[in-house]
């Protein structure tokens, strides 16, 4: 492991560890009004990903490396025996340690994405937006938002993408690696399972209705690698539907995880 891991603890350290991951360009806030409420019963535990966050910067950047990165890191804390749950590149992760490490995983949540290929241009656009912002020439994150309008219209995307931006002796930099990550997207867009891979523990596979990262023709993939996945629909969400639908989301898991 080339540095330290960022992460957030919250509950009772006797109680069952559950582990979050977030997605690509997020960060460990992003779980934080879903651990709070998971914590009542659970040890949280929310990674920054490596090239993400507060966590170290390398330059091999693949979904394997991250899941061997998360590993260490449990392994160094003393989490032999945990349930997981990863959005998006943080699901492909967890699900790479699932079938890597199926005795220390009691339980797999993966929320809205599948053991496919996806992509890799889709990313590309806003890393490229991103990278070719001029930082040394914008004071604030109102500045930032306004000069990224035209090529990342979404507002709600923009203020995620923005939560990434962090003033370090009066200037504006990504806390992300992106160049780092563009150059890597191609791997993080993979299939992270080979042929031979399997976890045949609990596994629950969450999509959102208004997504299409996971389709029905998706089923038997996931079906495949997950032999036991139970596979749900929040209908009215989208994408980041533990945002989206933080109650709906949260009730899916409860009942999964018998909270």
């Amino acid at each position: 492991m080339a540095g330290n891991l960022h992460y957030e603890e919250r509950g009772n350290p006797s109680n069952p560890v559950l582990v979050f991951l977030h997605g690509l360009l997020g960060s460990s806030r992003n779980w934080r009004s879903v651990s709070k409420v998971l914590s009542e019963k659970f040890h949280t535990v929310s990674f920054d990903l490596p090239n993400h966050g507060q966590s170290f910067h390398q330059d091999t950047c693949t979904v394997n490396t991250m899941a061997e990165d998360i590993s260490l890191c449990l392994d160094r804390l003393g989490f032999h025996k945990f349930s997981i749950c990863g959005h998006s590149l943080g699901g492909k992760v967890a699900m790479r340690l699932a079938c890597d490490f199926p005795k220390a995983v009691d339980q797999l949540i993966v929320v809205d994405i599948a053991p496919r290929t996806y992509p890799a241009e889709h990313h590309l656009p806003t890393l490229t937006a991103l990278l070719d912002l001029e930082l040394s020439k914008i004071e604030s994150r109102k500045e930032a938002d306004h000069a990224l309008t035209e090529k990342i219209p979404n507002w709600a995307f923009r203020q995620f993408l923005l939560t990434n931006l962090e003033m370090k002796n009066g200037v504006l930099t990504w806390l992300p690696n992106l160049q780092i990550l563009r150059r890597s997207i191609q791997f993080l867009s993979a299939n992270p399972l080979q042929s031979t891979d399997q976890f045949s523990g609990p596994s629950l596979f969450i999509r959102g209705g208004k997504s299409g990262y996971v389709r029905n023709e998706h089923f038997q993939e996931i079906k495949k690698y997950f032999p036991e996945a139970q596979i749900e629909t929040l209908a009215n969400a989208g994408h980041d539907l533990h945002v989206e639908d933080r109650e709906g989301f949260l009730s899916s898991i409860g009942a999964f995880l018998k909270v």
